[in-house]
């Protein structure tokens, strides 16, 4: 009993002397600095916050005098937020369509929160991406502007970590991040959807801010977010920008994006549709609607055809007839197989140019 408790004593303080030394002999614990606040000071006055002002006329046939006698505003401003990005230093900024779409005024505002006006040089509905340009009051380029570098989204991996940074609530160069969720996402806002797919923070007002990575490059523009609420709930979805590269010189060149259309308003024909109306097969695209002396219609094709391929390209649905075309331009002629009653038709089609004022066509209009 003697030895038993000599020899745990013996052991304990052997083994209390060695943990002794071997904590004194660590060194003191070092972290890494946080990469992060550098890079946000690097990246942010690259983003800027937009305000778009439009002006609605409450003019209504009749109470003009009215108004006009009690003094009563016979026309009000609407201001929406949204944010964008500098992207040379020739003042282009990026943001998305829809924060400007309806403005008769773009007031951009800076990091160190210097407001300019803002010209819309280029649209595009169908991306959702518009082209702005900032001028003083001299009309000279702001002299401290720093551009953003874009980068390339094809190298863009699942779950790798990024930054947003925007105006969500009007809440200036507000910073989140988060990672990839997934790539190539189709939520059904246009034809070319092709979205990534975020866990960051986006919430209104982030609209048409970018989507950095980790080396400060813009990979993405917010666009939209999934929500039942308004708010983020963890699904945001941003515009690859290699999309928006591709764009760029058309925007700059002729304020838009010359695409080529047929003129027709189309739906997918589902089993259901098929068996209503007797069609014969449970694909392709039903044409409900052509406008008069539109490419199709000038091609000879009738309501009630269905769209079976263009080209070598089967059309299940709208968007992939919207896409196939897409790879085509104005001036270019293409076959379209179509079915007409029982006969099985090809024709051949010249494209035309879309029309610029998308608001003077019907909607769905291809």
């Amino acid at each position: 009993m003697r030895l038993s408790r000599g020899y745990s004593f013996i052991l304990g303080a052997t083994v209390a002397t060695v943990a002794t030394l071997t904590i004194s002999a660590l060194p003191p614990l070092t972290f890494p600095p946080d990469p992060l606040p550098d890079l946000v000071e690097r990246i942010g006055p690259g983003v800027v916050n937009i305000s778009s002002v439009q002006v609605i006329s409450e003019n209504v046939m009749g109470m003009e005098q009215f108004l006009q006698m009690w003094g009563l505003p016979q026309e009000r401003k609407t201001t929406a937020r949204g944010s964008g990005f500098l992207i040379d230093k020739d003042g282009f900024v990026l943001t998305n369509n829809h924060v400007v779409a309806e403005a008769d005024e773009v007031i951009v505002t800076l990091a160190d929160k210097h407001d300019y006006r803002a010209r819309i040089v280029g649209k595009d509905p169908k991306m959702d991406i518009a082209l702005l340009q900032i001028r003083d009051k001299d009309r000279h380029v702001p002299a401290k502007i720093q551009p953003l570098e874009l980068g390339d989204s094809d190298k863009v991996r699942i779950a790798q970590t990024v930054i947003a940074i925007g105006n969500p609530f009007g809440l200036q160069n507000t910073v989140t991040r988060g990672i990839i969720s997934a790539q190539h996402r189709t939520i059904g806002i246009g034809p070319f959807d092709n979205f990534l797919q975020t866990d960051a923070s986006i919430n209104p007002g982030n609209s048409g801010g970018p989507l950095f990575n980790l080396a400060g490059e813009v990979i993405g523009i917010n666009s939209a977010i999934f929500s039942r609420t308004g708010q983020s709930s963890g699904l945001g979805f941003a515009i690859p920008i290699n999309e928006a590269k591709k764009i760029l010189p058309d925007l700059k060149k002729y304020g838009r994006v010359p695409r080529p259309w047929l003129g027709i308003v189309g739906e997918r024909i589902t089993p259901a549709l098929a068996d209503y109306y007797g069609l014969g097969r449970k694909d392709g695209i039903l044409i409900y609607n052509l406008v008069e002396n539109g490419p199709a219609d000038e091609a000879g094709i009738h309501r009630g055809d269905i769209i079976v391929k263009i080209a070598s390209s089967s059309t299940p649905e709208p968007l992939d007839l919207e896409r196939e075309l897409a790879k085509l331009k104005p001036g270019d002629k293409t076959n379209l197989t179509l079915q007409r009653g029982k006969k099985t038709l090809e024709l051949s089609i010249q494209l035309k140019d879309l029309p610029p004022r998308l608001d003077q066509l019907p909607q769905g209009i291809i």
